[in-house]
């Protein structure tokens, strides 16, 4: 890894990676599609205050050095710049977990566990009967679980003005400053280490997450179904990716009473979607405890763990989240 001296003209570094690599020996090389990102840009540096004018504004940005051109996939750009014709965009859409604790007849949406910002997943295999998932509940701890009883964690994509600032999160909203721009992710990418889950569940289509508009109650339904796999790459070993749906968020800013969408959303502004993400465990876990993991007490009883992360990106909008995750196991 080395930079590029970017003092003078701009720079164009480009290399070919193993595909493309493949591809020109075999003759049928070409170029189709690129794609742009911000990633070493610091815009900081822009100096509206230059004492030589607005030409002079961006001078300290284009001089930056830059890194070499990678040949990993997807190791050169993380934050990929949207493709839109919109000219007028204030706002691009985030994306944030819901741990507001979100109650329906058929899944529930789970916090993280307390100050650690973790989420458990439970690794049952070897328990008669589901007992690591009754140590935790026993110590107040919630848990994520893709089969019965259906547990995930809860996402929400959307432009986060701010509450009670424009603008805000009523349907029309939603309409113009998203939809119309298309700024709606219908699906989403999820990056999950493969040595220790074997998929990840999201929403089904039939799932539902809207409220009252009027008086604020939650009206929802959430149904976990299994992602489909993807042959998208991360860049990062180990780690495979399923696709999972966006479905449409219609929690709106009620019409009357004092309570507010925020007590149902963590999107303060128009809604783009809502997703879940439940991680299943690969069966047979064992040595890898050992391996990368090490050992707990929870409540007095020993218990054994595994960290990892899961990254979430939309496909329309690049928004992306880390999701930290502790798997739990009876030791």
């Amino acid at each position: 890894m080395a930079f590029l001296d970017n003092s003078g003209d701009i720079i164009l570094d480009a290399v070919l990676t193993e595909a493309g690599r493949r591809r020109m020996a075999e003759g049928n090389f070409k170029i189709t599609k690129f794609a742009l990102g911000d990633d070493e840009i610091d815009y900081s540096l822009y100096n509206k205050n230059h004492a030589s004018g607005s030409a002079y504004y961006d001078l300290e940005i284009l001089q930056t050095p830059i890194f070499e051109a990678f040949t990993q996939v997807n190791a050169g750009i993380n934050y990929g710049l949207l493709p839109t014709t919109a000219t007028d965009l204030l706002y691009l859409p985030i994306m944030k977990v819901n741990e507001l604790t979100v109650i329906t007849a058929d899944t529930r949406a789970i916090a993280s566990s307390g100050s650690s910002g973790m989420f458990m997943v439970t690794d049952s295999s070897g328990d008669s009967s589901a007992a690591i998932r009754t140590v935790l509940s026993d110590n107040s701890i919630n848990s994520i679980n893709g089969n019965s009883p259906q547990t995930c964690v809860l996402l929400e994509t959307g432009l986060n003005t701010g509450q009670g600032n424009v603008p805000n999160g009523t349907a029309a909203n939603r309409k113009s400053y998203l939809a119309a721009n298309g700024l709606i992710d219908s699906r989403l990418v999820v990056f999950y280490d493969s040595r220790f889950f074997n998929g990840v569940k999201g929403l089904a289509k039939n799932s539902g997450f809207s409220n009252n508009g009027q008086d604020n109650a939650l009206m929802s339904q959430l149904i976990l179904s299994d992602g489909s796999r993807a042959s998208i790459q991360s860049g990062l070993d180990n780690y495979a990716a399923a696709m999972i749906l966006g479905i449409k968020n219609q929690i709106v800013q009620p019409s009357s009473g004092t309570d507010t969408e925020a007590d149902l959303s963590v999107i303060s502004g128009p809604k783009g979607i809502v997703a879940a993400v439940a991680p299943t465990i690969n069966p047979g876990l064992d040595a890898e405890y050992s391996l990368y993991g090490g050992e707990t007490s929870i409540g007095g009883i020993d218990c054994k763990f595994i960290d990892t992360t899961i990254f979430v990106q939309g496909t329309s909008t690049s928004a992306q989240l880390q999701i930290p995750i502790r798997i739990i196991k009876l030791a």
